[in-house]
C-alpha cells in the first residue's frame, strides 16, 4: 500500500473487498500505507471477531469534522508554524499569512514600531505646514508611504524570524517534527500514536493491555499459539512488512528487522508512544547469546546504558513500527534509535581495548550490571565506545511503493498493490460514479506507458512570485523518493496486478481538513480499486478476461525465464573468462579446490562434498548459459524485459 498521509483513508474499503475471498498472508506498505498495513493484519489476526467490521468503520470515524486533523497535535513550541500549514492547506497563501499573523500578533506590532514611528513623525511634520506648496505634498505623501511600508516590512519581518526560529530550533529538538504523535496538552482529543495503538487492539479483538506485537502476528490468534516461539519463515499466520528510512546511515530498512546492535532510550520513547508500549518494551529485551558472543553483546548493553536494546523482531510491538513509517518530515516527530560508528576511529580504538579485556575473562563470566565505568575491577580500559543517535524517519523516502514487498521469483499467491496518483490531464473526478476514478490493466499492454507528472502549463502567480521552481524542486525530490517504485510498476506481472486510485490535489496528501463527503469518496474509490483486482484475479480461466491468476502465473514465468537466461548468460561469459586480463589469476575450479591453507583464505567451503556441489553448479549454469540461440527465452518475453542482479537486502 502506498504512501500519503491522509491518502490512507483509501484503504479500509479496499481491504474489507478483498478480504471476502482472499485471507491476508502477507500485507506491507509505507507511511500513511504503513498503517493501513498493520490495521490490514490486525484484522485478519481478529477476524473471527470482527475485525474487518471494525476496519470497515474507520472512514466513518475519520469523518467526523476536525477528527482526521485532531490526530495531529503540535506540540506548545511548534503551533505557530503548525498554524501557517494548517493555514495553507484550507486557503493557500493568504490563508498562510492570516495564520502568521495573527498567531504572532503582539511581536508582529512589536517589529512595526519603527515603521509606526516614522509615520507619526511624518504627520507631527505635516501638521505644522502651510499646504501652499507641492514639495510639501510630495513630502508627505512620501513620508507616509515610508511610515506604512517600513511598519508593513518590520512587522513581516519579525513574524518571518520568529517563525524561522521554530522551524530552526524547536522543530529540531522535537524530533524533527512539528507533531511528536502524541497529545501535548490535557486536549481531550487523542493523539495519532495512542489512536493507532487502540485501532490495532481492536481490529486485533484484543483485551490485553500488552501491546499488539510480530510474533502475536506470526503465532495467530489460535488457542496455545506461542508468540515467544512463532513459526518460521513461511509457515506464519500472517506476515507484515513496512519501511523507514535511516537518514543517517542513508538506508532504507524494511521493519521488522533481525539486525541487532540496535538500541532505544526509554525516556525518549516516552515522548512518542503510549506508557504501557515502552514498559512492555522494557521488559523484553533481546535473547541472549553463549560464550564470547553473549559476553560481548552484554558489554555493549552496559555502555550503552541507559539506553536499552530493541527487541526481537517477535517481541517488537507493531505501533512501534507503523509509528517508524509514519514520520513525515517536519510533520510528524522521526524515531531515534541508537548504535555504535564503528567508522569512527575514536570508537573502534575503544571497542578493540574492550574486546582485548574482555578476552582475558573466563567464558563463562558474566558482566555486571551497571555502566562499565562503575565495574570493580582494576584495569579496565579508560573509556568506552559512545553511542549515536540514529533518526528513522518516514518510509515513503526510500520506497513509496513497496510492491517488491514478498515476492517470488514465481509466485505462489497473488499479491495486489493500490497506488495513489493524480488524474491524467484533461480528466476531472467523477463524484457521483468512484468506479470511473480508479484503473488497473485490462490486457497485457496496459501500464506500460510511464506516467506523466505534469509542471504548470502557465506560470501560477503566489505572494511570492512563479511558483514553476517550487514545482520543478518538489519533482526533483519526488522523483528521488519514487522513481525505483515507477520503474518497478512497469515490470510485466507487476502492472497487472496494481489498482491506481486517481486523486486530485485537494484529495488525500497533506490535506489533514477534508470534509467527511471527500472522506467517504475516497474510501469508496478505495473499495471499487479492490473490486477490480477482485474480480479479475477471481475470474475462471474461461471467462473471456485477458487480466487473470493464470495469465499472470505465465507472465511472471515466461518474464523469469528471460531473466535466468540473460543471469546465467552472464554467468558462463564470466567463467570462461577465467580471469583473463589479469595476470595470476586462477580458474574457478581452482579456487573451489584451492587446500585450506592456501589464499585467499575467506569464505572457503571446507569439505569435499560442498566443493563437489559448487563445481557441479557452476558446470551445470555455465553449461545452460552457453548459447541458447534461436531457442532463446527473450524471444517474444514480456516487455520491458526486467533485469537480474544481486542487490543487498533492505
Amino acid at each position: 500500500m502506498k504512501g500519503g498521509i491522509t491518502s490512507g483513508v483509501v484503504y479500509p474499503l479496499a481491504v474489507c473487498e478483498l478480504a471476502q475471498d482472499y485471507r491476508f498472508k502477507c500485507v506491507g506498505g509505507t507511511s500513511a500505507g504503513a498503517i493501513a498495513a498493520a490495521a490490514t493484519a490486525a484484522a485478519e489476526y481478529g477476524r473471527d471477531k470482527h475485525g474487518f467490521r471494525q476496519l470497515a468503520s474507520l472512514p466513518d470515524e475519520l469523518g467526523h469534522a476536525g477528527r482526521l486533523q485532531g490526530l495531529f497535535q503540535p506540540e506548545r513550541s511548534t503551533r505557530r508554524v503548525f498554524a501557517v500549514l494548517t493555514g495553507n492547506l484550507e486557503s493557500g497563501i493568504w490563508g498562510a499569512v492570516r495564520a502568521a499573523w495573527f498567531g504572532n500578533f503582539s511581536l508582529a506590532l512589536i517589529g512595526a514600531l519603527p515603521g509606526v514611528g516614522l509615520l507619526l513623525l511624518s504627520i507631527d511634520y505635516c501638521t505644522g505646514q502651510d499646504w501652499n506648496g507641492a514639495l510639501t505634498w510630495a513630502g508627505c505623501l512620501v513620508g507616509g508611504f515610508a511610515g506604512l511600508g517600513v511598519a508593513l516590512l518590520g512587522a513581516a519581518g519579525a513574524v518571518a524570524l520568529r517563525l524561522g526560529h521554530v522551524l530552526a530550533r524547536h522543530v529540531p529538538d522535537n524530533g524533527y517534527g512539528m507533531c511528536s504523535g502524541m497529545v501535548p496538552d490535557r486536549s481531550g482529543r487523542p493523539g495519532l500514536t495512542p489512536w493507532l495503538t487502540e485501532l490495532l487492539e481492536k481490529c486485533a479483538g484484543r483485551a490485553s493491555r500488552d501491546p499488539l506485537t510480530f510474533g502475536d502476528l506470526w503465532a495467530g490468534p489460535e488457542t496455545g499459539a506461542d508468540p515467544r516461539n512463532p513459526p518460521p519463515a513461511g509457515k506464519r499466520f500472517v506476515e507484515l512488512e513496512m519501511m523507514t528510512t535511516n537518514l543517517v546511515n542513508r538506508v532504507g530498512k524494511r521493519i521488522p528487522w533481525d539486525e541487532g546492535g540496535w538500541y532505544f532510550h526509554p525516556d525518549e520513547f516516552r515522548g512518542l508512544f503510549p506508557e504501557h508500549v515502552v514498559r512492555w518494551m522494557e521488559a523484553h529485551p533481546p535473547e541472549m547469546e553463549s560464550g564470547r558472543k553473549g559476553q560481548r553483546s552484554a558489554l555493549h548493553r552496559a555502555q550503552m546504558l541507559p539506553r536499552l536494546p530493541l527487541p526481537d523482531a517477535k517481541d517488537l510491538p507493531v505501533v512501534v513500527a507503523a509509528r517508524m513509517s509514519l514520520s513525515f518530515p517536519v510533520l510528524l516527530s522521526a524515531v531515534p534509535l541508537w548504535s555504535f560508528d564503528y567508522t569512527r576511529p575514536q570508537t573502534a580504538e575503544r571497542e578493540k581495548a574492550w574486546t582485548d579485556w574482555l578476552q582475558a575473562k573466563p567464558k563463562d563470566w558474566l558482566v555486571p550490571c551497571g555502566r562499565p565505568e562503575t565495574w570493580p575491577y582494576d584495569g579496565l580500559p579508560p573509556s568506552s565506545p559512545e553511542g549515536e543517535q540514529c533518526w528513522f524517519s518516514d518510509g515513503g523516502i526510500s520506497s513509496n511503493f513497496p510492491i517488491h514487498f514478498f515476492d517470488r521469483l514465481i509466485p505462489g499467491r497473488p499479491t495486489f498493490g493500490i497506488d495513489l496518483r493524480p488524474f491524467p490531464l484533461e480528466k476531472e473526478p467523477d463524484h457521483e460514479d468512484q468506479a470511473k476514478n480508479v484503473t488497473m490493466a485490462h490486457d497485457n499492454g496496459d501500464g506500460y506507458q510511464r506516467w506523466w507528472y505534469r509542471f504548470p502549463a502557465r506560470p501560477r502567480r503566489a505572494l511570492i512570485g512563479d511558483t514553476r521552481l517550487f514545482a520543478f524542486l518538489g519533482a526533483a525530490v519526488k522523483t528521488m523518493q519514487n522513481k525505483v517504485d515507477e520503474a518497478q510498476m512497469r515490470a510485466p506481472g507487476y502492472r497487472d496486478r496494481v489498482a491506481h486510485v486517481e486523486m486530485d490535489k485537494e484529495e488525500g496528501g497533506l490535506n489533514l481538513n477534508m470534509e467527511r463527503e471527500l472522506i467517504e469518496n475516497l474510501s469508496l474509490r478505495g473499495r471499487e480499486a479492490a473490486g477490480l483486482l477482485r474480480r479479475a484475479y477471481t475470474a475462471g480461466y474461461d471467462s473471456g478476461r485477458i487480466i487473470t491468476w493464470d495469465n499472470h502465473r505465465w507472465v511472471r514465468l515466461r518474464s523469469a525465464l528471460a531473466v535466468m537466461e540473460q543471469m546465467h548468460g552472464e554467468f558462463a561469459e564470466g567463467v570462461r573468462g577465467e580471469g583473463d586480463g589479469v595476470e595470476g589469476g586462477r580458474t574457478y575450479q581452482e579456487l573451489i579446490w584451492r587446500p585450506d591453507d592456501d589464499a585467499p583464505k575467506s569464505y572457503k567451503l571446507r569439505s569435499d562434498p560442498r566443493r563437489r556441489r559448487a563445481e557441479d553448479e557452476l558446470e551445470r549454469i555455465r553449461d545452460l548459459g552457453s548459447g541458447p540461440g534461436a531457442k532463446s527465452m527473450m524471444n517474444g518475453a514480456p516487455k520491458p524485459t526486467p533485469r537480474g542482479r544481486i542487490v543487498p537486502k533492505e
